[in-house]
């Protein structure tokens, strides 16, 4: 059992597809917190000089 489990991680296929969920979800993360910072909706410090 243990194995087949290392075997299957050890493919390139399934390698890809790991890391392309990781990557992701990082990008979902660093989404959400670039949102909820609200950075769209803050004014710039230096808009009325």
């Amino acid at each position: 059992m243990k194995n087949n489990l290392l075997t299957f991680f050890k493919k390139p296929v399934t390698i890809f597809i790991i890391k392309t969920v990781v990557f992701f979800a990082i990008f979902l993360v660093l989404l959400y917190i670039y949102g909820y910072n609200g950075v769209g909706s803050a004014k710039f410090i230096y808009n009325e000089f």
